[in-house]
């Protein structure tokens, strides 16, 4: 829905600094017209131009950017939990129970998300939350690789010491063989048909409620990988006016046959909603431990988790290739980021490019195939700081593949940067930070972890933008600011000095505007 008065999608910001992403086009200011970026340029030159009526905005300490995208979310679940039990940042069990025991029953249940038991004193179990909720409670890990119940929903789920571990997935159990109540990868699928399903108004709701909050993180876009309940909050927002994100959306694979039989292709929808690829899940994380390794874990146990063999996940890609859709592939350990790169390579490519997401530890023979194959590298950055730890006792001498941003940027790989959230916070500058000082979350490698991995800020900004657009198939008209391209733009208030490689910087940068379609949808009072 376009406002009545053109001058509502135009404007013309004076500012310290426009990154237009784009050589030889520089300057100070930048004016937009109708929806579309007029010029870049030197504010005295451009503002002779510059029509009377269009608004003007002189932010003297801004740099202006393309606008943010996070390339890899789970927006619809972050939109509920914002109201849930948030378990995030619990240091101890006892901690995060507490919180449980303040939770707010939602439909009998109650839920939330973010815990992490890889420092805990004692192990999540069903009876220490037991001995706050009565009734059924779940909780989701903060990687959505495992879950936690109590007695009550185990048995809402059936799930005892008969119920067998599902393919791809394990029910924690005791000495007796009684479940404890941890889930890890599929095995939480089991509870799935029993969770409260949220109502439709209740999903939009939180869904236009939280795309106010990525306006004002200066996010501008999103590609978001949910089921169907999401995308149809999408469409009626989009129906009604109100979506003002960009939304490229990635179905799970199992919408494969009916997308198949519905004849949709990858790259179809609009400017503001369009459908990507099929998600297809190859192992778990590093935080459950589930993340699939070439070798085993430093402890010797095992190698992690596949969670689909090669020919369930070589006829999902050939499928879907076939059919018109690209492949969104997770894979995280360096044996998932391996089979990954062999199902690519072999399959045409779709209207979008097929991508890996998170490609978080990957061995050095592999790292050209990304680059050499059009394989989009779908990162997360902010994951680095919380991981470096985890890495180092797990992987071992393997964790020089971890995050190897710069070294798969060299050999020609787009990297897509997001934030999966809610595994970590939507906020871009999180991401920044880790990804040009990569420092773990307790200040250890203070001049970086890797440091021949980190990227400058330039660097980065390409892959929250332009490397978002190329995966999108949008490249030609967004990611960057030229004539002619999408006025989608945030204006940072933030020290120049992260121009220079000065990471903390950004830390401390402010939002003033952020522009959509041309339209300012925040505007910092």
């Amino acid at each position: 829905m376009q406002p009545a008065d053109s001058s509502s999608n135009s404007g013309f910001i004076r500012a310290h600094t426009v990154l237009s992403l784009v050589p030889g086009v520089a300057g100070d200011a930048i004016w937009w017209q109708e929806g579309r970026v007029r010029a870049v340029g030197r504010a005295e030159d451009l503002e002779r131009r510059v029509p009377t009526k269009v608004p003007r905005y002189h932010l003297p300490r801004a740099i202006v950017t393309p606008g943010f995208v996070d390339g890899h979310t789970h927006f619809g679940m972050w939109a509920l939990g914002r109201r849930r039990v948030r378990l995030a940042g619990a240091q101890t069990r006892d901690e995060a129970v507490r919180r449980v025991a303040m939770g707010v029953p939602e439909q009998g249940w109650i839920l939330g998300h973010g815990w992490d038991a890889n420092r805990w004193e004692a192990p999540p179990d069903r009876w220490s939350l037991d001995r706050v909720a009565a009734g059924p409670a779940f909780f989701e890990s903060i990687d959505i690789h495992a879950a936690w119940a109590n007695t009550a929903a185990l048995l809402a789920a059936g799930i005892d010491r008969y119920t067998p571990d599902p393919a791809g997935g394990r029910i924690v159990r005791d000495g007796l063989g009684d479940p404890t109540g941890l889930l890890l990868e599929r095995a939480t699928q089991l509870m799935t048909p029993v969770l409260p399903v949220p109502a439709p108004t209740d999903q939009l709701a939180v869904v236009r409620d939280a795309q106010g909050v990525a306006h004002r993180l200066g996010v501008t876009g999103i590609h978001d990988v949910e089921g169907p309940d999401v995308l149809r909050a999408f469409r009626t927002l989009e129906a009604d006016g109100g979506l003002r994100l960009r939304v490229l959306f990635s179905p799970p694979v199992a919408q494969l046959s009916a997308l198949l039989s519905h004849g949709v292709r990858s790259g179809q929808g609009t400017e503001w909603l369009t459908l990507g690829g099929v998600k297809i899940f190859l192992d778990g994380s590093l935080g459950s431990r589930t993340a699939w390794m070439l070798e085993a874990y430093e402890d010797g146990r095992d190698n992690g988790m596949p969670l689909a063999t090669e020919a369930e996940a070589r006829a999902a890609v050939e499928q879907a290739a076939a059919g018109g859709l690209a492949c969104t592939i997770h894979a995280i350990g360096d044996a998932a980021v391996r089979r990954a790169l062999d199902l690519l390579e072999r399959v045409p490519a779709a209207a979008l490019p097929h991508r890996i997401e998170h490609l978080q530890c990957i061995h050095p023979q592999d790292l050209a195939r990304a680059g050499r194959a059009g394989i989009v590298a779908s990162m997360q950055p902010a994951h680095l700081p919380g991981d470096v730890a985890l890495a180092e006792e797990r992987w071992g001498k393997r964790s020089r593949g971890a995050f190897a941003f710069q070294s798969l940027l060299q050999r020609g790989a787009v990297l897509a940067f997001g934030s999966d959230v809610p595994v970590v916070p939507l906020d871009p500058r999180q991401g920044v930070i880790a990804a040009m000082g990569r420092v773990g979350i307790d200040g250890s490698y203070a001049d970086g972890w890797q440091p021949e991995e980190r990227l400058s800020f330039e660097e980065v900004v390409r892959a929250y933008t332009e490397g978002n657009a190329v995966a999108a198939g949008v490249g030609g008209r967004r990611g960057r600011l030229v004539p002619g391209s999408d006025a989608d733009l945030v204006a940072w208030e933030v020290d120049p000095a992260v121009l220079r490689g000065d990471a903390t910087a950004f830390g401390e940068s402010r939002v003033e505007l952020t522009v959509v379609g041309g339209a300012a949808v925040y505007r910092r009072e």
